[in-house]
C-alpha cells in the first residue's frame, strides 16, 4: 500500500515513469501535461504537440504508436 507522501517523494526522486502528453514546444524541451500538472523536461528523440509521452529523470520518451485492432463480433 503506497501513501500520497511516499509517492510524491518517489516522483520528485525521478524513480517513477509519469504518463503525459506535450502541450508545447520550444528547442529541445518541452512542457508535458501530466495527472500531477504540467512538467518542463528535456524531450529524447522528438515528438509533437499532443504527442503521448513518458516522463521520468526530467526527460520525456515518446509512445509509439498504437496500432487498432478490429473487433469481429461472432
Amino acid at each position: 500500500m503506497s501513501s500520497p507522501l511516499s509517492d510524491l517523494r518517489e516522483m520528485l526522486a525521478g524513480r517513477v515513469a509519469v504518463a503525459g502528453r506535450i502541450v508545447s514546444m520550444a528547442n529541445s524541451t518541452a512542457r508535458v501535461a501530466t495527472a500531477q500538472g504540467v512538467v518542463e523536461v528535456v524531450l529524447d528523440g522528438g515528438g509533437n504537440v499532443g504527442d503521448r509521452v513518458i516522463v521520468r529523470d526530467g526527460r520525456a520518451v515518446r509512445v509509439q504508436k498504437t496500432v487498432e485492432v478490429p473487433v469481429f463480433f461472432v
